[in-house]
């Protein structure tokens, strides 16, 4: 049972550990910034602590929960207000384009996220930058520090990649496990993601930079002339205009795709896309 004597329980699989700190919760809703005519989009909304500061600020807050005790206590506190909607469900099971559907403007995210659900969580903002305008969240540390990495860093990977191409992201605190019930085993902290409808980069082709740097960082010990060269030969080009290609963007074929900045990452899988299929044209004449 999720409610006993009245009292909710945490359940693991939902990932559960709700801020009980009204300092830290006072600071994550100041960091949003949140304007009259915001609606505000709030992930895992729990017991209420961010919903209630949210409320009083925003238009309308948007609250996805997927426990149906805390739905009926979210919905028990704010239901009368006309500014808040809640949907009971999975928030990665839903249409953005229907959830959505009344806002006239883009959104701002701010939630802390269960933490069995943040590079989802993340995935799903990129997605929708489209609604999205900005994202105050609190994650595991470790994650946090993934999602900002700089190029050099063991941290820096896949998604540090994927958020650089739209977002700009900085930390805004560390929040300690007494600040949550149950406690969690780690450090969280709260980021600042700004999301643009746009990439910051020239990008040809999301999908050969997505299996490009996939490629690559499915073994980060390698040398990129060790995995994309072999890659660039399989897709019908020569080894030696594989490796034009690294040259071209300025990257030395001995690097290893943590020291690689996107900006980088994209002059190759432009290029690696501008010969391909200037290849397969080629073959198909033949």
């Amino acid at each position: 049972m999720a409610v006993v004597n009245g009292k909710h329980i945490p359940r693991k699989r939902f990932g559960q550990h709700f801020l009980i700190n009204e300092h830290i919760a006072d600071r994550i809703v100041e960091s949003a910034s949140i304007e009259p005519d915001d609606t505000v989009l709030e992930i895992g909304p729990g017991k209420g602590i961010l919903t209630e500061r949210l409320i009083g600020l925003a238009r309308t807050v948007i609250a996805v929960e997927i426990d149906r005790d805390l739905s009926a206590l979210l919905r028990s506190r704010f239901g009368r207000d006309e500014r808040f909607r809640l949907i009971e469900s999975d928030i990665l099971t839903l249409d953005p384009d229907e959830l959505f559907r009344d806002v006239s403007s883009r959104i701002k995210v701010v939630s802390n996220i269960p933490y069995n659900i943040s590079a989802p969580i993340i995935e799903f903002l990129i997605r929708n930058r489209a609604h999205i305008a900005e994202a105050v969240i609190m994650v595991q540390k470790e994650v946090a520090e993934r999602f900002l990495a700089d190029p050099g860093s063991k941290k820096y990977g896949l998604t540090t990649l994927n958020l650089a191409l739209c977002a700009r992201g900085r930390k805004i605190m560390e929040v300690k496990p007494g600040a949550f019930k149950p406690e969690p085993k780690v450090m969280s902290t709260v980021i600042s993601l700004v999301l643009t409808e746009q990439y910051h980069y020239p990008l040809v082709s999301e999908t050969v930079f997505r299996t490009l740097t996939g490629i690559a960082f499915r073994q980060r010990r390698k040398m990129l002339r060790n995995t994309l060269i072999p890659f660039f030969v399989s897709n019908g080009i020569t080894k030696q205009q594989a490796l034009d290609i690294l040259l071209s963007a300025g990257i030395d074929p001995k690097s290893r795709p943590e020291s690689v900045d996107v900006s980088d990452f994209v002059k190759i899988c432009n290029a690696f896309a501008t010969q391909h299929s200037g290849s397969t044209a080629a073959e198909s004449r033949q």
